[in-house]
């Protein structure tokens, strides 16, 4: 086990690799490394993460300050094209590079630095996603020895506690995510507007801005739509969602979005592919979608069988604290820091 691990990047609330990293930090800190943050862009200081980071013992660096990178020491990039690019600057200190990518394609980049060979490890958190890419990646350069390992992701589940909503006069559903277009489909106010509700539906589409209305349309009157987390924070929208009812375009790796929802009780209505599948139960811990008719059937079971939803949300708590407890995480990272030293 190495002493030190180094992050070219920055946690944070909102998003995919920020938000993945900042539930991984804890278990590092766990494991008895000490973490070092190397931000890769301006801004970090206005962070509303940094003082808990400061405060929790966490090293926060200047940005780019790769200098300060002990010779040999691991140092990661989550899902970054900025480290990806970084890569000669970072070698200067160390080689022990390790990518990880939270998606489910390759970056260019991640291509061209293999070729290369100046990657030496790749990390995956959906182990489907590992053994459909290693391949390509070797293809690039069978003599380069990187290592393509897995890792359970932790998940704090603190941070999103079970929401006890009680009887309602709504019904509350909605989606979270970037604002990227590809997080939605042309359907998505549709799915909305036709399934249907015993009381009246209140929605919320957190994570919405001019990108997103091109490709949607404008939404329901009865949907309220919020640019990020800093005008509705994820937890309200928990607390509102009993169902999170959310098509998309893309094609999900590991979606932290899943873990949440488990955690805060709201029944998850998603596509049936990619890492959803192997995350959700269909049917026990929430239901998995291969056309719009999908969405807008179990949208509408769940709104009419609140018995149902709730015993459902239930069981995916437990499935959430299954798929990304402490003790699987810390086993997976343990080993994956021994292979890497």
């Amino acid at each position: 086990m190495p002493q030190k691990v180094y992050v070219h990047g920055f946690p944070g609330l909102y998003g995919g690799a920020q938000t993945e990293l900042a539930h991984q930090i804890p278990i590092w800190q766990r494991l008895g490394l000490e973490v070092h943050l190397i931000p890769s862009q301006s801004g970090y200081e206005q962070e509303p993460m940094l003082p808990e980071l400061v405060r929790s013992g966490i090293h926060v660096h200047e940005r780019d300050q790769f200098e300060i990178i002990e010779r040999g020491a691991p140092v990661l990039g989550f899902c970054s094209r900025n480290f990806l690019r970084s890569l000669d600057l970072i070698r200067r200190f160390s080689t022990n590079t390790v990518f990880v990518n939270c998606m489910t394609w390759l970056f260019e980049e991640e291509k061209i630095r293999q070729a290369q060979g100046k990657i030496r490890a790749f990390l995956y958190q959906n182990e489907d996603v590992r053994r459909f890419r290693a391949p390509e990646l070797r293809a690039l350069n069978r003599s380069s020895g990187a290592k393509f390992l897995s890792f359970v992701p932790y998940f704090d589940s603190s941070r999103f506690p079970f929401a006890s909503r009680g009887p309602r006069e709504f019904f509350g559903c909605g989606r979270i995510s970037r604002q990227d277009q590809d997080k939605y489909t042309t359907w998505t106010n549709d799915v909305y507007e036709r399934f249907v509700s015993p009381k009246p539906k209140v929605g919320l589409y957190l994570g919405f801005d001019g990108r997103s209305a091109r490709k949607t349309g404008r939404p329901p009157r009865w949907i309220t739509t919020a640019r990020d987390h800093r005008e509705i924070s994820q937890q309200d929208f928990y607390r509102l969602a009993e169902i999170v009812l959310q098509p998309t375009d893309t094609v999900e790796n590991w979606p932290r979005v899943g873990l949440e929802a488990m955690a805060s009780g709201s029944v998850l209505i998603v596509d049936k592919r990619g890492g959803w599948m192997r995350m959700i139960e269909h049917g026990r811990t929430g239901f998995l979608c291969s056309c719009p008719r999908d969405f807008i059937y179990y949208a509408s079971k769940m709104a009419y069988e609140p018995e149902a939803r709730n015993e459902i949300a239930r069981r995916a708590l437990r499935r959430g604290q299954e798929l990304s407890g402490e003790e699987p995480s810390k086993k997976s990272w343990k080993e994956v820091f021994e292979y890497i030293v």
